[in-house]
């Protein structure tokens, strides 16, 4: 009996496979909505221009990149200077923020203040910003500063 199962056995695996093949497509679907996503690429880093000054333009300093990616139409870009510095020695004084920003990419824009928000166009535009701090009647002091620039998309 046990030469038969494996004759069997030896048998069935043997049989050329007479059955027919089929074929169907197996759909992927997506329903994205409209988005706008920011990526801060680089910070930027002040340097003093004069003693009541730091400046990324200045000698020295560099601008800030933010890239800023939109899926659909209609999305504005926005800056936010701040009003104080994060970080100051103890004390700095009052200070007065500007920002100016130019873009190229799918947002294409030569040099305009940051109190300004543009359009977007749809894809990826790379933002410089930069930062200029001013000391209201005073100097800057030695020490670490830093100041937050808000990107804002909507």
């Amino acid at each position: 009996m046990k030469i038969k199962f494996y004759l069997f056995l030896f048998s069935f695996l043997s049989v050329p496979n007479l059955s027919h093949g089929a074929q169907s497509n197996l759909p992927f679907r997506a329903s994205l909505e409209e988005s706008c996503t920011i990526e801060i690429v680089s910070d930027g880093v002040l340097a003093r221009d004069g003693l009541g000054i730091l400046d990324s333009s200045a000698a020295g300093g560099r601008a800030g990149v933010a890239a800023i990616y939109t899926t659909g139409s209609g999305f504005q870009a926005s800056l936010t200077a701040p009003q104080v510095f994060s970080t100051a020695p103890a004390g700095t004084g009052a200070v007065t923020f500007t920002t100016t920003y130019s873009s190229s990419g799918a947002t294409s824009i030569a040099k305009m203040p940051g109190t300004r928000s543009v359009l977007l166009g749809r894809g990826a535009s790379s933002f410089v910003i930069d930062l200029r701090a001013v000391a209201d009647g005073a100097i800057f002091h030695q020490g670490e500063y830093e100041a937050l620039v808000t990107v804002t998309c909507e």
